[in-house]
């Protein structure tokens, strides 16, 4: 596959890249996936997903078609509650409208001319997606600005067969005091199977605040790769909540630096996964300013051979005293067949912190089973009720009052196609 991708990227970069310079970028950041491959079992990171076997088996070539025209329109908007709105389709920019902010406050543009970034590190995710990505967004919330309500960028795919590789970027960048409620909402309207590969990063400035929520409407046959790389600078603060319930292969992959004193991070989800859907939350929280703090909540619920994945790291600095962080992973497996594995890690240089983790993992209570069914339930509308309870612990950790509701719906939702 790595050989098909390099006559596809020839051309590719050949059409989107508009300068020789940004061409050069492009092709080393290439050259150098090329030399690592997709990832496998044999890194740490990786070690729970083969991921150079899910895409072997999923996917007999991945095609980028630049010329594809965007023949549909999108207006299946969330009417729970209002909102500013970004659409991309086919992984370009469509449209947008902040008709609930003072546009002078936010500086918006789109990716689809560049820039290039240098290849660093070894994510070979990454480095692809720095070769191949043809469109993205840059926000910034100028100083002082408290959004007043969320921002919700619809990523809206109904493609042809050849067209099922997507690569896209988000550069956000909450200044000073500003405020953000952002929802990036992934859906794909057709059967073709795609292989979404994001690579965002977030800053949030002094005082700043972002909320982060992800939602996948995906099917079962797509994979998804998403990277978030989050600064948090002095006092500001960094919540992300996950829904992790479609999509054949979910990894998301969680990078957040805690840079200045009095930071937070606060990471939560909540996975659904059933016939032989493979999901993954991987977190590495850095503190490296005093007095920061950070707290994990992930809750999973696994039935048809499915597979859920907790990798969460907590790095405490040597001179982030007064650290305070909390890390806990909790799984209910339904059937022999699916399997929960969860990799919790502490790391301390610093000798005045607070810090703990715990991972559990069992079958529901037939205790808890007998007592509802004494009440009237079937057992099949007891296990749910219980699979509801255990996964709303998790969307209780949302701040946004309207945002949670519409969680708890679609969890409602997911849990009645549950089965």
């Amino acid at each position: 596959m790595i050989e098909e991708l390099k006559n596809t990227f020839e051309s590719f970069n050949k059409k989107i890249s508009k300068k020789d310079t940004i061409a050069k970028i492009r092709s080393e950041n290439f050259e150098k996936f090329a030399q690592l491959g997709f990832p496998n079992r044999k890194l740490e990171d990786w070690k729970f997903s083969d991921f150079n076997r899910i895409i072997s088996n999923k996917f007999k070539s991945i095609n980028i078609n630049l010329e594809q025209k965007n023949e549909f329109k999108f207006n299946n908007y969330i009417k729970d509650f209002e909102h500013n709105k970004i659409v991309f389709l086919n992984g370009f920019y469509d449209n947008h409208s902040f008709n609930y902010e003072n546009e002078e406050k936010i500086i918006f543009d789109n990716l689809n001319k560049g820039p290039a970034y240098e290849p660093q590190g070894n994510n070979s995710l990454n480095l692809l997606n720095n070769a191949f990505f043809t469109d993205g967004l840059l926000l910034y919330v100028k100083k002082g600005y408290q959004c007043k309500k969320p921002l919700v960028i619809y990523n809206v795919f109904n493609t042809k067969n050849d067209n099922n590789f997507f690569n896209q970027k988000i550069i956000i960048n909450v200044e000073e005091n500003s405020k953000l409620d952002l929802i990036i909402y992934s859906i794909n309207l057709n059967s073709v199977p795609i292989f979404l590969n994001t690579s965002n990063f977030f800053l949030v400035e002094k005082y700043g605040l972002l909320k982060l929520f992800c939602i996948n409407d995906l099917n079962n046959n797509d994979l998804n790769y998403n990277l978030n790389q989050v600064n948090v600078t002095e006092n500001g603060i960094f919540e992300n909540f996950i829904l992790s319930c479609s999509s054949s292969f979910f990894k998301n992959d969680i990078q957040c630096i805690l840079k200045e004193n009095h930071s937070s991070g606060f990471i939560n989800g909540a996975i659904l996964a059933q016939d032989n859907q493979h999901h993954e939350i991987k977190t590495n929280i850095n503190h490296i300013g005093q007095n920061t703090k950070s707290y994990q909540k992930i809750k999973s619920v696994l039935n048809k051979n499915s597979k859920a994945i907790f990798q969460g790291k907590v790095h405490v600095d040597s001179n982030a005293q007064k650290t305070d962080g909390y890390q806990l992973s909790k799984a209910i497996i339904l059937d022999q067949d699916s399997e929960f594995d969860s990799k919790p890690e502490l790391e301390i240089y610093a000798d005045d912190v607070k810090c703990t983790h715990g991972s559990t993992s069992g079958s529901l209570d037939e205790d808890a089973i007998f007592y509802l069914m004494s009440r009237g339930l079937s057992r099949f509308k007891a296990k749910k009720l219980l699979i509801k309870g255990f996964l709303v612990d998790a969307i209780e950790t949302i701040t946004n009052d309207e945002i949670k509701k519409y969680y708890l719906n679609k969890l409602e939702n997911k849990i009645n196609e549950f089965s």
